[in-house]
């Protein structure tokens, strides 16, 4: 594991540590959604014809879907975060 050294400004570090949010998972997250996911991106035509193929799917019911209930967003942050 290695260590990274942020410098902030104190007002600013004492507003975050003040609201109670955890900054190291915070940053953690940030770090997280930096690295390369290994997919290519993609341009808006063919991000368009995905979203449209994937509503269609929707419509007809011809897709598989996650059952969306309340534990549906913590598991996936917390697949996210230990990744």
């Amino acid at each position: 594991m290695q260590t990274i050294k942020i410098e902030i400004e104190d007002d600013i570090f004492e507003d975050l540590k003040d609201s109670g949010i955890n900054i190291q998972k915070k940053v953690k997250e940030f770090l997280y959604s930096l690295s390369d996911d290994g997919y290519p991106s993609i341009g808006t035509k063919e991000a368009k014809r995905r979203v449209k193929e994937a509503v269609e799917r929707y419509e007809n019911q011809t897709g598989s879907y996650s059952e969306l209930n309340d534990n549906f967003w913590d598991r996936l942050e917390e697949k996210v975060i230990n990744l």
